[in-house]
């Protein structure tokens, strides 16, 4: 991986797109957890990270795919492919700067395949979970980011299905930990996620392809059921301010977003 990066407004030239993050994009995920920037991504881009993941899954298992039980949901966690990398920096690179105060640049790239039949093991979806581990210090981030290259139009599309509103929980809980002693964070994550659990309403929002579903990182989410005949696309990224990420700020900062979900984003 090329060597790490910060990012903010002064590098990037007059050149490099903008995906106009609205007010309203921005109201919507402080209240629900995750908004969606619709039609972000252009024909040619979209269409080459279709024929790459197309690509993939006709090589499968071949070409960095994991191995799981259930290869009806599949993933390469680390995809390096150019056409997925040339979104993530011609997109989602100015996208991030326009929600975060700094980035850290690069991050990996994760290509996520959901296909016909796929079931999941109880009402909210594969996977109830917000990311981050399990450590007594979470790898915090601040936001992920969700390219759909196909559409997700029902609710059994094996699409990213969400708790709306979880982001709000978790940072209650979050907040509510005691002061002044080291807090097992990844403890306290699974604790709150067993309660959060009990009567999920969980929600898939709705995508076409090229559409950008940006979501909180204390977004609780998983995957739906695929009840239709067509394979479901997304690559994802994960973007962190870079406090967040460098060994100078990295545990302070890390301690101070646990506690105000909003710290290091513009406001």
């Amino acid at each position: 991986m090329p060597e790490a990066r910060r990012l903010d407004i002064g590098p990037l030239c007059e050149e490099t797109p903008r995906m106009v993050f609205t007010a309203a994009h921005r109201d919507e995920l402080v209240r629900q957890g995750y908004t969606i920037v619709e039609g972000a991504v252009d024909d040619a881009r979209l269409r080459a990270a279709q024929e790459a993941a197309q690509h993939l899954a006709e090589i499968f298992p071949e070409g960095g795919w994991a191995r799981s039980k259930n290869e009806l949901w599949r993933e390469i966690k680390h995809a390096d492919h150019p056409a997925f990398l040339a979104i993530a920096a011609d997109l989602l690179d100015p996208l991030a700067l326009e929600i975060l105060e700094t980035v850290h640049v690069p991050d990996r790239i994760q290509l996520a395949q959901t296909l016909p039949e796929f079931k999941t093991a109880g009402i909210v979806g594969r996977h109830f979970h917000i990311d981050g581990g399990l450590g007594p210090s979470l790898a915090a981030f601040n936001v992920l980011f969700g390219v759909a290259l196909s559409d997700v139009q029902s609710d059994t599309a094996g699409g990213f299905h969400v708790l709306s509103g979880s982001h709000e929980k978790f940072s209650a809980e979050f907040r509510r930990q005691p002061r002044g002693t080291d807090v097992h964070w990844g403890e306290a994550k699974i604790a709150a996620q067993k309660r959060f659990l009990e009567g999920a309403q969980m929600v898939v929002p709705r995508l076409k392809a090229g559409d950008i579903i940006v979501a909180h990182s204390f977004l609780a989410h998983g995957t739906s059921a695929n009840t239709t005949d067509c394979r479901r696309d997304m690559i994802f990224q994960r973007r962190a301010a870079w406090p967040l990420i460098d060994a100078a700020t990295q545990k302070e900062a890390r301690e101070a977003f646990m506690r105000d979900p909003w710290i290091f984003f513009r406001r």
